[in-house]
């Protein structure tokens, strides 16, 4: 490990002990947060260091990214990619490596790191791993949509799952395009059936905290109001398309009252970063989830318990903050709007 990853790895680190610490908001606000950039800081000095090691003008890196050179400008004052599509074609550009990658998407992008089971990922794995150099993004894009097209979805239950790390072994052992047709054809299946483990998380949650309140998924959102948003998010994990995004997942997690290890575990399943310290908003959502917890908010055995609590909690808590990055959030639980 390199210094410098080692120095931020001890940061992250201090930062969440510090905030487990914290007795209140105000020692929040005011011992914590200072020591944390943005997001859109954090994004703005990545973006440049890219543009800077590979040697590209703004130009040039925009023609790469296939956006541009506007919003290139706008990338470089820190102004966030809005798809997880072009932070792919960032990481190509700078010509990054699978972990690199990974990096990029969860830590600046806060999407779900590479995963072998999607088809998309699948491709882009292929193509970081055999090197196309300045034409990865060019290669990539070909590939999918040739593939795409004509790839055939098999009924799930006539292909046997395979764990994903094996699955993962097999695929950096393809070599060229033709083996890649072949392995993508005899896996069809598994890329239907990716994204069922996250949706099982959820409903095994509801099945254990919300039996006394709730029997599916809909009646939990029709019995909290949920935001459309959120409903649509959970709709499409139920027709087994792409991810939320990670604030759907987090917002997910308040609405189900799950407490830090849960949401964390959420994010796993999604292929992404637990909560994250450095983040300012995930710092409030981290010491929501701790206080909440020495309140007892979280004990579903309780008779007390009320499965509204913790998003009345979280609301009241990031309105007192008065933070742009949080505010942006709180729309997610406008809908629970009980006197508290």
């Amino acid at each position: 490990m390199m210094l410098y990853e080692q120095e931020d790895n001890n940061k992250t680190i201090f930062l969440k002990d510090a905030i487990i610490m914290c007795d209140n908001i105000e020692d929040l606000r005011n011992q914590i947060l200072p020591m944390i950039k943005t997001q859109q800081e954090q994004w703005a000095i990545k973006v440049n260091e890219i543009i800077t090691d590979n040697g590209y003008t703004k130009k040039g890196f925009a023609d790469k990214c296939g956006v541009s050179r506007v919003t290139v400008d706008k990338w470089c004052k820190g102004s966030i990619p809005k798809s997880r599509e072009t932070f792919l074609r960032i990481g190509m550009a700078a010509h990054y490596d699978i972990p690199r990658m990974n990096q990029l998407l969860q830590r600046y992008g806060q999407y779900p790191g590479l995963y072998s089971k999607s088809l998309e990922d699948c491709i882009c794995i292929f193509v970081l791993n055999n090197d196309y150099g300045d034409e990865a993004a060019e290669k990539y894009q070909y590939i999918l949509d040739r593939i795409k097209g004509n790839i055939i979805k098999e009924n799930i239950d006539d292909q046997e799952n395979v764990n994903t790390d094996d699955f993962n072994e097999l695929l950096l052992k393809v070599s060229d395009e033709n083996e890649l047709d072949e392995f993508i054809y005899n896996n069809s299946a598994l890329f239907s059936y990716a994204y069922h483990r996250f949706y099982a998380y959820v409903k095994m949650c509801i099945d254990a905290n919300y039996k006394d309140f709730a029997s599916s998924v809909s009646d939990m959102a029709e019995g909290q109001g949920w935001s459309s948003s959120l409903k649509q998010c959970v709709s499409a994990i139920r027709q087994n398309k792409w991810y939320p995004t990670r604030n759907k997942i987090i917002s997910l997690g308040l609405h189900l009252s799950m407490d830090h290890d849960q949401v964390n575990q959420m994010l796993e399943l999604a292929h992404m970063e637990p909560l994250c310290a450095k983040n300012i908003f995930e710092s409030v959502v981290m010491y929501i989830l701790e206080d909440a917890s020495i309140n007892n908010m979280l004990d579903v055995e309780s008779d007390e318990f009320d499965p509204d609590e913790l998003c009345r909690y979280a609301k009241q808590i990031m309105e007192e903050m008065k933070i742009p990055e949080i505010e942006a959030f709180i729309s997610e639980l406008e809908e629970i709007d009980d006197e508290w």
